[in-house]
């Protein structure tokens, strides 16, 4: 799964072999067909259809899906809403009223909840490091008194950070994307793949 903040530049990439597979590092990707077509949800209720492109590498073999950064895999809301109900959690509202504000399935709030704040810390630590990285002088983060609200502040400093450092107009929905590498709400005791 290859995170891609412009998909429209991406495919233009592959079409001219310029995406080096993460693979291997040798050989270049080029289109393979698409993955599944589905649907996303956006914040305000707003449904689109998207089609992610697959992208085969020349050298290695290996598949690759190109995911829009404001995608989670496997999940049908984009992160902007999943960062919504989390931030509301963090604040103190409870996840049925998060999920009547979103008009998202009450199970569907929970379980995000659960999975991110069950790995919150590690969730911290690396968008911790990936803030200094972009910043060294970056102040501490200051603590939130739980361990979702200190794993969000960190994920906040680490897309700012990346922001002014690269001067980028993406979102900050896309650069959380790319900085959780789409594994946001992660199933508990999956492996991160760093």
């Amino acid at each position: 799964m290859l995170m891609v903040l412009d998909p429209a530049r991406a495919e233009r990439d592959l079409a001219t072999a310029q995406l080096c597979c993460p693979s291997c590092s040798a050989g270049r990707l080029r289109p393979w067909g698409y993955a599944r077509t589905r649907v996303l949800r956006y914040l305000g209720g707003v449904r689109r259809i998207v089609r992610p492109r697959r992208a085969r590498c020349g050298s290695c073999g290996t598949t690759h899906v190109l995911l829009a950064a404001e995608t989670l895999p496997r999940h049908a809301d984009t992160v902007e809403v999943v960062l919504s109900a989390l931030t509301a959690s963090a604040a103190g509202t409870g996840h049925r009223t998060i999920a009547a504000d979103l008009d998202v399935p009450v199970d569907t709030v929970r379980t995000w909840i659960r999975r991110v704040t069950g790995h919150a810390e590690s969730l911290r630590v690396a968008a911790t490091r990936w803030a200094h990285s972009f910043d060294p002088e970056l102040q501490p983060i200051e603590p939130t008194g739980s361990a979702l609200g200190d794993a969000l502040a960190a994920i906040g400093a680490a897309a700012a950070a990346t922001r002014a450092r690269l001067a980028m107009t993406a979102t900050p929905w896309q650069l959380v994307g790319v900085i959780t590498a789409g594994l946001l709400v992660k199933p508990l005791g999956a492996a991160r793949a760093d």
